[in-house]
């Protein structure tokens, strides 16, 4: 796990465009833990108007039986989700699962140099296809977190 994304450890931030016309910025930290065989993710959103919390969100990234990404997460606006990898581009990390309520989260999350890009889709689950946007966010690095066992 560690060594698929130890260029990706550490605190990001960055200008997020929501799929409902708002504006935030968004933080991303990634962690080694359990020896680098997960990583913990923890995010947060503030409104770019007034500063107001807008949504958190805690999860862990770990590899299942066949070598696929796990995202076991939390969000303060979504609830509870597993999301799975769907194998996409080698740099990329897409993963899918159900939301409450029918719904189906798409994430897309990649990193290029200094630059981490994240991309998000919601939409409902019988119908299978939603017009909604996606809601995109490019974050620059801030800080660094050392893995576990370098």
């Amino acid at each position: 796990m560690i060594r698929r994304f130890r260029t990706w450890l550490g605190t990001w931030r960055g200008r997020i465009e929501f799929t409902d016309g708002r504006s935030g910025i968004m933080q991303f930290k990634l962690s080694s833990i359990f020896s680098g065989e997960a990583i913990q993710v923890e995010t947060s959103f503030i409104s770019s108007e007034d500063g107001r919390p807008l949504n958190r969100g805690w999860g862990y990234l770990s590899l299942d039986a066949s070598g696929q990404v796990v995202n076991n997460m939390y969000s303060s606006e979504l609830g509870f989700a597993v999301l799975k990898e769907s194998p996409d581009d080698p740099g990329v990390l897409s993963v899918s699962g159900g939301l409450s309520g029918n719904e189906i989260l798409d994430v897309a999350m990649s990193v290029v140099g200094d630059e981490f890009t994240v991309s998000s889709h919601r939409r409902e689950g019988y119908s299978g296809h939603d017009d909604r946007p996606r809601t995109y966010a490019v974050m620059k690095r801030i800080g660094l977190t050392m893995p576990e066992n370098p």
